[in-house]
């Protein structure tokens, strides 16, 4: 079950990460997300679906979400897509990155928050 198939829980937009990942309930009535669950971007997109991006000093995740996508909450589809395995370290500064266009981003979107 999804977190916005849960009224009690708050309802989330489509860009969260937490859409994708299945809510269970405890024996107490708590609720929790199944993490182990991960994203796959293929890696044999064609080129066209991406558009370059190179950090500049003061980037993070989120920042370059927003930037690309006019959200910060982007940030894992940008991780993912770039094979990034710790969203905690913050971009190194004029490294290639791909960024998936963001026409693709809905589709995307629409196939990981209908997995089971």
């Amino acid at each position: 079950m999804k977190q916005n198939s849960i009224k009690s829980l708050p309802s989330l937009n489509n860009e969260h990460l937490e859409n994708i990942f299945n809510v269970y309930q405890d024996k107490d009535g708590f609720y929790y997300y199944n993490l182990l669950q991960s994203v796959t971007i293929p890696d044999n997109l064609p080129a066209g679906f991406y558009k370059t991006y190179f950090p500049v000093p003061g980037d993070t995740w989120p920042n370059i979400s927003y930037k690309n996508y006019n959200t910060p909450n982007l940030w894992w589809i940008i991780i993912a897509t770039n094979g990034i395995h710790n969203p905690v370290q913050n971009p190194t500064v004029g490294k290639k990155i791909n960024i998936l266009k963001s026409n693709y981003i809905p589709i995307i979107l629409q196939q990981l928050t209908t997995q089971k």
